[in-house]
């Protein structure tokens, strides 16, 4: 498992210079630090890269890659398909049938596979978290639950988990975490800020969520750099505060978990704040930015010709010369 997370931490690095260069690349790789420890031991690594690779292909215009990372990333964790819309985000204003089509193809092989390894109970158990009852102790209703009341703490479905839930509630925060987290990663992709949407739509996800898990901080991680990258350099430092309050999050489980530390608990608050803050302030420096894509300036683009700098665009090399 760690031989193959080091490969997927490759791989981000990779996708990241790819798609937005070096600078990109360094600050994903100084922002995951923290928590490489946690990385390396969960498969958190495995689905991040694939999303990472499908943006990375979106940008540098290989849109049918781009739908076959999304999805594939999907297979393993649900969030990689908040970057679906993407798709119908294209340089020319078209919306191309080939990318869409793959992805659908793509997603409906994922399903069959699914339904033949889990059965139609399957989304069902992953959208409910197993069937969990309790809300786990670091998510945003768990950390507040701590503060009133703990006699309910007890190990749940693999996790440490407090109070009472249930399956359609679970369901319905991953809705209205989902609905805004597409609309922020589409609207990111429009404005030239994909790193600010990716940023700030995965953090309110994280952040409506019932199971908030120490590993997930590292979904955030690339879109630091992206956000860096394309000079968004509040989102990029706010993104790395996350990853770090997370990194003393999981160093204080212990006595958070035995006796709720009030030094453990304030930091479990302090980053689940941050979540909310980091998504709130991205959303709404999205609403007032312009639909800039079609208008962005040139950059070297690897097949001879030139991709329009803050999206995937390409137009010929003599056009861009004229």
């Amino acid at each position: 498992m760690v031989t193959l997370n080091v490969a997927a931490d490759v791989a981000i690095a990779g996708a990241l210079g790819w798609g937005w260069g070096i600078e990109a690349a360094a600050c994903y790789a100084l922002i995951v630090i923290p928590l490489v420890d946690l990385f390396f031991l969960r498969m958190d690594l495995w689905p991040t890269a694939l999303a990472t690779i499908g943006a990375a292909a979106w940008r540098r215009e290989r849109p049918v890659l781009a739908a076959i990372g999304f999805v594939a990333g999907g297979a393993y964790k649900l969030w990689p398909l908040m970057f679906l819309p993407l798709l119908l985000v294209s340089s020319d204003g078209r919306r191309r049938i080939a990318p869409i089509a793959t992805a659908i193809a793509a997603g409906l092989l994922v399903l069959a596979a699914w339904l033949w390894v889990a059965g139609p109970s399957g989304l069902y158990q992953v959208l409910t978290f197993r069937g969990a009852r309790g809300w786990e102790l670091e998510s945003t209703v768990g950390a507040a639950w701590m503060l009133f009341d703990r006699s309910s703490i007890r190990l749940e479905a693999g996790a440490w988990r407090i109070g009472t839930t249930s399956g359609p509630l679970s369901i319905l925060l991953f809705v209205l975490g989902a609905v805004p987290c597409l609309w922020m990663i589409s609207r990111g992709a429009r404005t030239r800020h994909l790193g600010a949407g990716w940023a700030g739509g995965i953090s309110l996800l994280l952040f409506m969520s019932a199971l908030l898990s120490p590993q997930f901080s590292v979904w955030l991680a690339p879109a630091g750099g992206v956000a860096w990258a394309e000079k968004d350099r509040r989102t990029s430092v706010l993104t790395g505060l996350a990853v770090f309050l997370t990194n003393l999050v999981f160093k204080s489980f212990t006595p958070l978990l035995r006796d709720g530390a009030p030094r453990a608990l304030l930091l479990l608050h302090a980053r689940n704040l941050l979540l909310a803050f980091l998504a709130f302030d991205v959303a709404r420096r999205l609403v007032r930015a312009p639909l800039t894509i079609d208008s962005a300036s040139v950059v070297p683009h690897d097949d001879g010709g030139v991709a329009r700098a803050g999206h995937s665009g390409v137009v010929p090399r003599g056009a861009a010369e004229r």
